[in-house]
């Protein structure tokens, strides 16, 4: 085999072996989990978003779980969760597990957790109206009733 034969061929291997190499990171960082969580702090005094909060701590430590939205109000508790698509298979018994264990950590409240991305879009939108202290108590707790109803409806 002539000399450039021999290097194409070489380098076809070579291209060959390391383009079918297993990516074991699988798009994470390392071991740890990653996810999406925004803490709501407590810019408007009359809305505390202690259990919300205390909730999205909680979820984000589930392995199943990328993205923790939450707001709540005095009675009141909405959790929006998203899980990796290739668990989606399971995604019922998945919510229904950790709403059962939401509402034992939060028996005082009445507790809604959803995967929809509606509700998870709207629950965003509440979030960053609290974060800039730009809804008010009463507002909150309609929009809260209004989400719960059709996240209910839609189950």
């Amino acid at each position: 085999m002539s000399n450039p034969k021999r290097m194409l061929f070489i380098g076809v291997v070579l291209f060959l072996l390391v383009g079918c190499t297993t990516d074991t990171n699988n798009g994470t960082n390392g071991d740890k989990n990653t996810v999406e969580l925004t803490k709501i702090s407590n810019l408007n005094n009359d809305i505390d978003q202690q259990p919300a909060n205390k909730a999205k701590d909680i979820l984000s430590q589930k392995k199943n779980v990328t993205a923790v939205k939450a707001v709540n109000t005095s009675k009141k508790l909405l959790i929006t969760i998203e899980v990796p698509h290739h668990e989606r298979f399971q995604l019922a018994s998945t919510r229904k597990k950790l709403k059962d264990e939401m509402k034992k950590k939060f028996p005082k409240m009445e507790v809604e957790l959803s995967t929809d991305q509606k509700i998870i879009l709207e629950v965003e939108k509440l979030e960053k109206k609290l974060q800039k202290g730009s809804i008010k108590k009463k507002d909150l707790e309609k929009k809260v009733k209004k989400i719960m109803d059709l996240s209910q409806e839609q189950t």
